[in-house]
């Protein structure tokens, strides 16, 4: 078995592994296992590595390297032979799928196998397939190609995990201990970072945040497997050790409950974005036109235009709408033979720009009508002064106006609910105030009409409250950071609805400039002498690489600072991963997902 080293990769390849960038690398690793062997290939992919190539390779790129099919390994039914055909397998290393592959092994239904794990293959499951293909020799290679995490962006990506809830918001039972499934998620996260590791060829230093269990027992497990089990294969020589810095979502619970006004981040918010994929649900669009794909790597008009503001996004659509109309009034003007040749030129690119114009023009319509029916930008102007420190707000005339706007014609559920619990987060220390707006909530009938919802937002300060967070949520700890605030609140800024800056950026600022808290988050290390030394190290030098991972999920604003700080401090490059990407509708959801009924007397009976 070879792992993936330099001489597997192409030199595009290699200049993404010196920017760090995830599309091109995972890009890479695809396209080396199906272009492996030359001929006709079936791709034999799992659950997860489905989502990976589906998010990364199109059936077109695919069918011009000969791939005629595609198939689950852990899906049931009758498989047909397909003798004609190469399997090219590309799944993760679990015991589940190795059993899968060696039952495909001794009932072989292709020319030759060539098998890449998406990750570190045990001896153990190594020596099972090498039994398992002693007769029938179908394995031509095997090889690790480190994959185990989605790439959204070339600076964002996730490590899936099938309970997210579970990671949101701390167990909450009469024991409150450690179920078997939190540990097994935690492993999996293991697994899907140090992927990350060995995808861009660095062994980090880890911090981690403090009173997070999770965070912790994260850390605890990338140090044993990097600096103690799996030494020679984390080392890769001189490079610099960037740091990992992992966080937990509690120490920013604002961010995932706002309404989101840059394009990204506002489709995710109020029509969800799912490997890609949107589904319109406005009665406007037909039914075929409803299901759109969202891709950077396709779409140029979505990837210039992700990170900008609705009114931004909504000049640029008109901007394209006009040029689709001129264009179609060239195309409408076919005289001569000429024309007809130039038509003919340019027909694929202008279905092209027919198919954007569409796509991007009904996803604006249905942002817009959602806006205007929901009462948004007066429901955001609240929000964003309840989240901004640098507002001056007073607990009683905030209670007045949340429930004044909540109970306005088209105010749904969901947007009181994300009010009330930005307020209970920003005036925690006001005891009885916060239970008047539980109240309020309850008597508006939203705990009976949406459970879940209620339960999430009567969560929100156990799980996520002053005492459980590491970091500076309201600029409120310490004189410098009131300073600080109280002049940007002086400056101003250019959008009230946007004055809102996730805590995530104070962290990076913080960090470059070795200002980071070491006792909120503490470098993980076998003594206390190394964990001295990598302080010293780092502030002498500061980090030039830093991966953030956020336990229990990112945010598509989260992700655009990110990008917006790679840009403009070319010093220090960063990627940003989480469990999940989040609005407000799984973070809320997720929440009340882990209530207890004996956690408060706000509680519900989830079962």
């Amino acid at each position: 078995m070879a792992r993936a080293g330099p001489g597997s990769m192409s030199v595009q390849a290699s200049q993404a592994l010196q920017d760090m960038d995830l599309v091109k690398i995972i890009r890479a690793y695809i396209q080396a296992a199906i272009t492996s062997t030359a001929g006709y290939k079936a791709l034999i992919l799992d659950k997860e590595t489905m989502k990976i190539c589906s998010t990364m390779y199109g059936r077109s790129e695919l069918s011009d390297s000969n791939v005629m099919h595609v198939e689950r390994i852990d899906e049931g039914g009758e498989k047909h032979p397909h003798l004609e055909l190469k399997a090219i397998v590309f799944i993760r290393p679990t015991r589940e799928n190795v059993t899968l592959l060696k039952r495909e092994l001794k009932a072989p239904r292709f020319q030759q196998c060539y098998v890449y794990f998406t990750n570190l293959l045990s001896p153990i499951h190594l020596q099972e397939l090498a039994e398992a293909d002693a007769i029938k020799e179908q394995i031509q290679e095997i090889q690790e190609y480190y994959g185990d995490f989605c790439v959204i962006d070339p600076h964002h990506f996730v490590v899936p995990c099938s309970r997210n809830d579970l990671l949101v918001s701390p167990k909450l039972s009469a024991s409150n201990s450690t179920s078997a499934l939190e540990y097994e998620l935690v492993d999996r996260l293991v697994a899907g970072l140090s992927a990350v590791f060995l995808a861009v060829r660095r062994r980090p230093v880890i911090r981690y945040q403090r009173g997070s269990e999770h965070a912790q027992r994260l850390a605890d497990g990338l140090y044993q497997l990097t600096y103690r089990q799996q030494v020679q294969v984390f080392d890769f020589g001189s490079r610099s050790s960037p740091i990992v810095l992992i966080l937990d979502r509690r120490d920013d619970p604002v961010t995932p409950l706002l309404m989101q006004w840059t394009y990204q981040a506002m489709v995710h918010e109020l029509i969800t974005i799912n490997d890609n994929t949107v589904r319109l649900s406005s009665p406007k669009v037909p039914e075929d036109a409803r299901e759109v794909v969202l891709d950077t790597r396709s779409d140029e008009f979505y990837r210039k235009h992700a990170g900008l503001n609705f009114g931004e996004v909504g000049l640029s659509v008109k901007a394209l709408m006009e040029q689709y109309q001129s264009t179609e009034a060239k195309h409408r003007n076919v005289e001569s033979l000429e024309d007809m040749r130039r038509f003919m030129m340019e027909h694929m690119d202008f279905q092209r720009l027919q198919g954007n114009v569409i796509k991007h023009v009904n996803l604006m319509s249905e942002l817009s009508e959602t806006v205007s029916k929901r009462s948004l930008l007066e429901v955001s102007e609240m929000e964003q002064e309840l989240a901004n420190p640098a507002t001056a707000v007073n607990a009683g005339a905030s209670a007045e106006d949340i429930m004044r706007l909540a109970r306005q014609p088209g105010i749904t559920d969901k947007d009181r609910a994300r009010l009330v619990a930005l307020y209970c987060l920003r005036f925690e220390g006001d005891a009885l105030r916060v239970r008047q707006m539980m109240e309020f909530l309850q008597g508006l009938g939203l705990r009976d009409r949406e459970p879940r919802l209620y339960a999430g937002v009567d969560a929100v300060l156990r799980a996520a409250g002053q005492a459980r967070r590491a970091g500076d949520l309201y600029a409120s700890r310490s004189i410098m950071n009131k300073a600080k605030t109280m002049f940007k609140g002086l400056q101003g800024v250019d959008n009230v609805y946007t004055q809102h800056t996730p805590l995530l950026t104070a962290t990076l600022t913080n960090l470059s400039t070795d200002k980071l808290d070491a006792q909120a988050y503490p470098f993980m290390a076998g003594s206390q002498d190394e964990a001295l030394a990598y302080a010293a190290a780092f502030k002498r030098t500061p980090p030039r690489e830093v991966i953030v991972f956020v336990v229990g999920g990112t945010t598509y604003e989260e992700a655009r600072a990110v990008a917006d700080w790679n840009e403009r401090n070319p010093h220090m490059r960063v990627l940003l991963g989480g469990t999940a990407v989040l609005n407000s509708s799984a973070y809320l959801n997720a929440l009340g997902a882990s209530s207890d009924t004996s956690s408060s007397s706000h509680a519900i009976d989830m079962r």
